[in-house]
Parts: structure tokens; C-alpha cells; sequence
């Protein structure tokens, strides 16, 4: 696998602990953009030239970044739960802790994963391979 495409992997496995938090903030954005008040307001007058609640549908269907957001969610997690508990441990551990006790070595020491150490990079590979694949990235 590219290092550019386990790293982007790596990221949003970062990410996913927060990502409900980063999707509702999204929605936030696009229902409530922020405006510069403007000082000759009144003596222009306000005009709108159709519903804003049909520009903010149009805007929160089409915006790519909270798309890629809950795509992120759905890939991550639907293989999170595809997987065995083994490799949930090590990419719980390794990559959504904000700030990991283990390394996999550390895991395996401590009996918090039951295979060896060649198994658990073969399983965390497993799983940065299946996301990509879901992501279509190239690997």
C-alpha cells in the first residue's frame, strides 16, 4: 500500500472518534453562514431573491465535505464491525486513541490481543486494505 494512502487512512481513522461531532458542526455551518454585517443595510434595503430553506436543502445535499464525512462514518464503521475483536483492538488502540498506551508489540505483551506479532500487522494491513478498497483509493 502508498504511504500517502495508509497515512489518509490513518487520518480519518484519527478522525472517527469526533466524526459525529465534526457532521453536526458541518450542518451548523451551511444552516448558519456566517455574514459580515453590512453598515449600509438600511438604506439599501433587503431583498431575497428566493427561500432560503430551499438553498440551504440544496446547499447540505450537495456540500462534498459532509459527504465525505458520513462516508468516512459508514466505511469505518461497517468494517469495524465486519472485523474480529482482535483487530478492533489494535485500530482502536493504535489509531483512534487521541493519545495510544501501545504499540502493537505492547498489545500483544499484555494480552490485550491474542495472536503474534507478524498476525497483528497481517490484521491491521487486512483492514487499512478493506478501507481503501471502500474508499476506492488507490492502493
Amino acid at each position: 500500500m502508498r504511504k500517502s494512502t495508509f497515512n489518509y487512512i490513518k487520518d480519518i481513522l484519527g478522525d472517527y472518534p469526533r466524526i459525529e461531532e465534526y457532521i453536526k458542526q458541518r450542518e451548523e455551518e451551511l444552516r448558519y453562514p456566517h455574514r459580515e454585517s453590512d453598515l449600509n443595510a438600511g438604506i439599501k434595503g433587503s431583498r431575497q431573491d428566493y427561500d432560503v430553506q430551499d438553498r440551504l436543502m440544496i446547499t447540505i445535499e450537495q456540500d462534498q465535505r459532509l459527504a465525505a464525512l458520513e462516508r468516512n462514518k459508514r466505511v469505518v464503521s461497517t468494517i469495524l464491525d465486519e472485523c474480529c475483536e482482535d483487530t478492533k483492538m489494535i485500530i482502536q488502540e493504535l489509531y483512534m486513541r487521541r493519545m495510544p498506551k501501545y504499540t502493537i508489540q505492547g498489545l500483544i505483551t499484555n494480552g490485550l490481543i491474542f495472536v503474534g506479532r507478524t498476525k497483528a500487522f497481517e490484521l491491521r494491513d487486512w483492514f487499512f486494505l478493506q478501507v481503501a478498497k471502500e474508499l476506492h483509493l488507490t492502493i
